[in-house]
């Protein structure tokens, strides 16, 4: 896809059919990380309970142009998932799920918290690997309570997410591992941790965006 302001992204697309909801990936920190950080097991898994996945190489990351500090600081990173939730829109998918790894959590809720309000294609569910402080760069957590979320993290990550519980709407749910030193994309390769972090993520999904 293309942004609105014209930077080129390029993604891996895993369409399914019939075609119903989509949910799109967002890697952690560019350039240090891109697409590839995302295993096939755990996209093969969201196909098979119905869901396309468009997982994207964020401006300055990858395979896709744009300034890297573009995709997290400034209202740039919101215009990578609009151009990818604006994709799937058109090609029939919906309603639209995104899932953040690090700082791809900022972009996610700037999108979600800009979208209704611009006529974009809404945000339905969220998934948090290793939120923190740095999610909340644009855009305050306040402003996206009304999208059901997923949070996983390790032990020793928990203070941001362990934060949002005291305000969390009961469709936010919070999935601590007991393992360290797995954060973002890594808890995937964390032998301890992936078969019960891909389960939560899993099952939020088909269950927001329906099977």
């Amino acid at each position: 896809p293309t942004t609105r302001d014209g930077v080129t992204l390029v993604a891996d697309y895993h369409p399914v059919a019939p075609k119903q909801g989509a949910v799109v990936l967002l890697h952690m920190i560019p350039p240090n990380w891109d697409r590839t950080t995302y295993p096939d097991w755990f996209i093969e898994q969201l196909n098979a309970r119905g869901l396309a996945v468009l997982n994207v190489d964020r401006r300055g990351a990858g395979d896709s142009g744009g300034v890297a500090r573009d995709a997290y600081d400034g209202e740039a990173g919101r215009y990578d998932v609009e151009a990818a939730a604006k994709q799937l829109a058109a090609d029939g998918y919906g309603p639209i799920g995104v899932l953040g790894a690090s700082n791809g959590t900022t972009s996610m809720i700037d999108y979600a918290a800009w979208a209704p309000g611009e006529g974009l294609p809404p945000v339905a569910a969220m998934g948090f690997m290793t939120g923190g402080t740095y999610t909340e760069n644009q855009t305050d957590m306040a402003s996206v309570q009304g999208i059901p979320a997923t949070f996983v993290y390790a032990k020793d990550e928990t203070a941001w997410s362990s934060a949002q519980q005291a305000t969390a709407p009961s469709t936010w749910s919070f999935h601590q591992q007991d393992v360290t030193g797995a954060h973002g994309t890594h808890l995937f390769t964390n032998e301890a941790a992936k078969s019960a972090v891909a389960t939560a993520l899993v099952e939020h999904y088909a269950g927001v965006l329906g099977e």
